[in-house]
């Protein structure tokens, strides 16, 4: 189950639950910054949730601080400030919402898409990697072939292909082994 700190003094934090109407998450609560800061360290935290109420400029630090850990963070402000104080919290990566439930849903789902865009930039980049591995352990097989064994890089990449179909192995696996074998 995913966690989720809610920022807000006591007497606020059911008030902004039931905005929230969040399923399949589990609820921690701060009431001040210290403590908010410590359970940001400690744990695992799919999202925080910080309200504006807060007295002074906690509500901000604790943003602030929050999104710098690479935490997904939303700070719940008035309706009227909305749209002043996402201008200003863009620039910290804090996501914000007015205190209304169409408001919060809103930002909520905008935090949906970002986490799905990631994990498939996240995936892409995976694979562009095992490429890049692929391609450059190849290279090296083929360099050492060409050095060691006198050939050229069009015979040491048939020697590859013909070694990866003989011993039914992928062309990496290939390349890694003629690696070891030479270096």
């Amino acid at each position: 189950m995913e966690m989720v700190l809610l920022v807000a003094e006591h007497s606020r934090c059911d008030e902004i639950r039931k905005l929230l109407c969040l399923g399949g998450y589990a609820f921690i609560r701060a009431e001040n910054e210290k403590e908010a800061r410590m359970k940001i360290l400690d744990l695992q935290l799919s999202l925080v949730i910080v309200d504006a109420m807060l007295p002074g400029s906690t509500a901000k630090n604790v943003s602030v601080f929050a999104a710098s850990q690479d935490v997904d963070t939303v700070l719940i402000v008035p309706d009227e400030l909305a749209s002043h104080v996402a201008l200003v919290m863009r620039k910290y990566g804090v996501y914000v919402g007015a205190a209304n439930r169409d408001s919060l849903a809103a930002v909520l789902n905008a935090i949906s898409v970002a986490r799905e865009k990631i994990r498939k930039a996240d995936e892409r980049n995976r694979k562009l990697l095992d490429r890049l591995r692929n391609e450059k352990l190849l290279t090296e097989a083929k360099c050492l072939l060409a050095g060691r064994r006198g050939m050229s890089e069009e015979e040491a990449h048939c020697y590859i292909e013909r070694k990866a179909m003989d011993c039914r192995i992928s062309l990496a696996d290939a390349a890694m082994s003629i690696v070891r074998e030479l270096s």
